[in-house]
């Protein structure tokens, strides 16, 4: 049994913003281009107010004397380290509050919703460094030793003598973060059962310490698409 993962989480999100720039009309490209420059000056604002917040604070604080008497040092050192602390939270505070009309601003140009194949389209390189392949099914993971997995559509599919799974590649999603990894098992590592859980059958995958809770239907299919090909 081996696990991997695809590392580049931000993949899907670029592929997906570039699926659905391809759907869209002149008018609503114009659109697009036009909220993204908003939203570039905006935080170039917020950048400009925050960072001159800070560093006026600093000059100010600098400019403060500093008394001869020992009390009134201490004191005035407690103070400066004081608004010290507070001058991030003050910049920003003030780059929210006066960049917001321009996030709003931002914000008010309407981009069409993504469609659903745009969802599947963003995950075509991790079908590709998996290598999902027909046959496959997709199935419920109702449980599992790996967390990640708990209560996830998964996907199931054979590579040469691997019994490979994953989550649902084909429906896909946009958040990089979404990929869960990919289990591979050899036929000589899994064990499969057929398990009663309160009121419907589950198929149970056992591999070393790693188990996973499925839906039926996947003990058919591992059987007859990996398990009966052992000696074929």
């Amino acid at each position: 049994m081996r696990y991997f993962k695809y590392k580049n989480t931000n993949q899907n999100i670029n592929n997906a913003l570039k699926e659905q720039y391809k759907t869209l009309t002149e008018d609503e490209k114009r659109i697009f281009r036009k909220e993204k420059r908003w939203r570039k000056f905006s935080t170039i604002v917020s950048c400009t107010i925050y960072i001159s917040c800070i560093v006026v604070g600093i000059l100010l604080l600098i400019l403060i004397p500093q008394p001869s008497a020992w009390n009134l040092k201490i004191f005035t050192i407690f103070g400066k380290v004081i608004i010290g602390c507070t001058l991030p939270i003050v910049g920003a505070v003030l780059a929210i509050g006066f960049s917001m009309p321009l996030w709003k601003k931002a914000g008010s140009f309407h981009i069409p919703t993504m469609k659903k194949e745009i969802f599947s389209k963003a995950c075509g390189h991790l079908r590709e460094y998996y290598e999902l392949q027909e046959p496959y099914i997709i199935t419920k993971c109702f449980d599992a030793t790996d967390e990640k997995f708990q209560n996830h559509d998964v996907c199931i599919f054979v590579v040469g003598d691997e019994l490979r799974f994953t989550t649902d590649l084909v429906r896909g999603f946009l958040h990089g973060e979404r990929d869960l990894g990919c289990y591979a098992f050899k036929r000589d590592e899994i064990i499969l059962l057929k398990q009663q859980d309160e009121n419907h059958l589950i198929a149970e995958l056992r591999a070393d310490n790693t188990t996973f809770w499925l839906g039926f239907r996947a003990k058919s299919f591992i059987e007859k698409n990996f398990i009966a090909k052992k000696s074929g």
